[in-house]
């Protein structure tokens, strides 16, 4: 009962060290950091841009003896949650630019934001790692996912949110919405 009771301290204590790594919070920044690339790096490192895809990279220091495998770890929780928070952020622009459109009021903020998590949590496994690469200092890796795979998540989600009526379907379901969604994923 007592280890019970100072793990759930100890959990509250950190808990809010873990509040800035949610990519999901309600804060208004996207509190992506600019990772500055070393010289040497791989090119998919160093030139990330790939058309088609959203990509994240990850970051983790090297400190006295930590495994590789723990480092790779790291990494891959930082850039998946880049990518998760970009997604989300993308996937909840869209739903606001559609209800101001349609002048929806009948859905509420909470079920745009429990949508756009669906959307980038489901749109995440599809997700590539493009690979890891270390110097002296740190241990980079970079994943991505497709704009296709986003862009018919986003049309999934849609078909559960919203009643699919005219509007949804020319906004978000059509074939020609697909290919407008992937522009607007693009940016």
């Amino acid at each position: 009962m007592l280890r019970v009771l100072f793990l759930s301290i100890f959990l509250l204590q950190f808990s809010g060290c873990f509040s800035s790594i949610n990519p999901f919070s309600d804060s208004t920044e996207n509190g992506l950091k600019q990772i500055e690339i070393p010289d040497g790096a791989p090119l998919w490192l160093e030139e990330p841009n790939k058309d088609g895809t959203i990509y994240a990279m990850g970051i983790s220091k090297i400190l006295k003896k930590e495994d590789e495998k723990i480092l790779k770890r790291k990494a891959l929780i930082i850039a998946g949650n880049n990518l998760s928070r970009k997604i989300y952020v993308k996937t909840l622009a869209i739903y606001k630019e559609y209800l101001e459109k349609t002048k929806e009021s009948s859905i509420f903020e909470n079920d745009l934001k429990k949508a756009a998590k669906q959307v980038a949590i489901s749109s995440m496994k599809a997700s590539k790692i493009d690979g890891f690469w270390q110097d002296s200092e740190n241990l980079y890796t970079q994943i991505r996912v497709d704009y296709s795979k986003v862009a018919s998540e986003l049309q999934y989600e849609s078909k559960q949110l919203f009643k699919v009526d005219v509007n949804l379907y020319e906004n978000i379901l059509s074939n020609r919405a697909y290919e407008e969604l992937l522009k607007v994923l693009e940016d």
